[in-house]
């Protein structure tokens, strides 16, 4: 099932699975915002597309 990540910066994230969108929002608050997500922050912020 897809789900999204709604990121504050306005930045849309959006995942295959569980796995990917952790994987993308994970990698976007490294690159981007300099901060660790875990697994848990990710999909507590992930909804089904």
């Amino acid at each position: 099932m897809t789900k999204i990540i709604q990121c504050p910066c306005g930045v849309r994230i959006e995942g295959q699975d569980d796995e990917d969108v952790v994987q993308k929002a994970q990698n976007h608050a490294r690159e981007v915002h300099q901060m660790e997500l875990s697994r848990e922050q990710a999909l507590a912020m992930a909804r089904p597309a």
